[in-house]
């Protein structure tokens, strides 16, 4: 029976992770690299910038022709040359002299520092200087950003927008990133009608394949419908032979112990090695997992909820992982929280409670969602997180402190706002 052979939500995810790997890589272009994940290291071919320059419009001047300089006792000095970005100097600043220079410019020979105009006062061959400048005052010097042969982006990161400014400064429009999984979604059931249909009498539409096409992209894979199968034997194994061509597969419901349950034969015709099926968990229970020809298969629950958690905590790592993600990176991000009220769980199980999250005095509440049936799908839209609820613990009392899995950074309420006073507390 299903229930004599779970095993733990963590051993779970050990076998999961175990058993996959990166995937081979693959050069793409710069245009094509944001989210991607770098399967090469990144040296710098040379030094950045390339020469000392101006951070500002101003002045290049000797420091010590200006140490005196103030806005009641101004140092004159003779402007020799207009420097702008992206033009070299034709002169040295020599005693008493000084060039006006452009932000980005190179420093003039000679000159140690760089007044800002707005310290200074007057136009054409001659200049003002009304404030004193240290020795490499808003100088960027040479090798500032970087030094030729040092590192700047290593395999295993996902690539921002940042970065693709910093591959281009260092001349990389093509780039080793690792290749994104395709991943198969079989939907089995002959209650299930596509999104197109109206459903009559017992039938549901095929939610859980389009909420699993959304989560696989946004965990970097590639997802394919293979469409629904019926609760025949011959078309499910016809589907499922055809999902383990794929570098990954899912499937949805048929994985319990029912009359029409028919994944579990179809996979063993097919030949899948399994590595478990049931977790000690809510919702989820069932989950198979195994290995078809190497290839990861995920038999996930049909209750659209379940269907989803399952993908969240075993799934989505393993794509992550097969996109070459680093191994700290893999799940989905924790916050610590308290509980704003007594909530109820299964006993012995590992219960992902989805909640809603607040900031409140400092700290961040959680509270659920409403039903946390299975089969309410728009409690997991509502959520925020997964309130990780431990086994041995029930109800999980108010003000208790647990940790949650974050389904939606952006939707937690208030956790950007408090950044410039928590600044000046820690700056007290």
């Amino acid at each position: 029976m299903l229930g004599s052979i779970m095993i733990s939500v963590d051993e779970a995810l050990a076998l999961v992770l175990e058993n996959v790997a990166p995937l081979g890589r693959e050069r793409v272009s710069i245009l094509n690299l944001r989210d991607r994940v770098l399967a090469e290291e990144i040296r710098s071919p040379r030094e950045i910038p390339a020469f000392d320059n101006s951070a500002m419009d101003g002045y290049a001047v000797r420091a010590a022709d200006v140490s005196s300089a103030a806005a009641g006792h101004p140092v004159r000095l003779a402007v020799t040359e207009t420097i702008a970005a992206g033009a070299m100097p034709s002169k040295t600043v020599g005693n008493g002299q000084a060039a006006r220079i452009m932000t980005g410019a190179p420093i003039p020979e000679g000159a140690d520092s760089i007044v800002p105009v707005e310290r200074t006062r007057g136009e054409g061959d001659t200049v003002e200087i009304l404030a004193a400048a240290e020795v490499a005052a808003f100088v960027r010097p040479r090798g500032e950003d970087l030094r030729r042969g040092e590192v700047v982006l290593s395999p295993g990161r996902k690539l921002t927008s940042a970065d693709l400014g910093t591959l281009a400064s260092l001349n990389r429009a093509m780039v080793y990133v690792y290749r994104r999984p395709r991943v198969a979604i079989i939907a089995t059931g002959d209650e299930l009608v596509d999104i197109d249909q109206i459903p009559s009498g017992a039938q549901v539409i095929n939610s859980s394949a389009y909420g699993l096409f959304g989560a696989i992209e946004a965990a970097g894979g590639e997802p394919v419908m293979l469409g629904i199968a019926p609760d025949r034997a011959d078309e499910i194994r016809a589907r499922l032979k055809e999902a383990s061509s794929f570098d990954m597969a899912l499937s949805t419901g048929g994985v319990s112990v029912g009359q029409f349950d028919h994944v579990k034969g179809g996979l063993d015709q097919i030949g899948m090695r399994e590595l478990f099926h049931g977790v000690a968990q809510r919702p989820g229970r069932p989950l198979k997992f195994g290995l078809i020809e190497g290839r990861p298969f995920f038999g996930l629950p049909g209750n659209p909820v379940s269907t989803m958690v399952c993908f969240y905590l075993y799934a989505r790592a393993a794509i992550r992982k097969m996109n070459g993600i680093t191994p700290d990176r893999l799940g989905l991000p924790r916050i610590s929280v308290r509980c704003a009220v007594d909530i109820k769980k299964a006993n012995n199980l590992t219960e992902f409670v989805r909640v809603m999250v607040e900031r409140k005095d400092g700290e961040l509440l959680v509270r659920p969602t409403g039903n946390q049936s299975s089969g309410a799908l728009s409690s997991l839209s509502r959520a925020d997180a997964l309130l990780i609820g431990p086994a041995a613990d029930n109800p999980l009392k108010t003000g208790s402190y647990l940790t949650a899995l974050v389904l939606d950074p952006e939707g937690v309420t208030d956790t950007e706002s408090w950044l410039e006073a928590r600044h000046r507390r820690q700056s007290h």
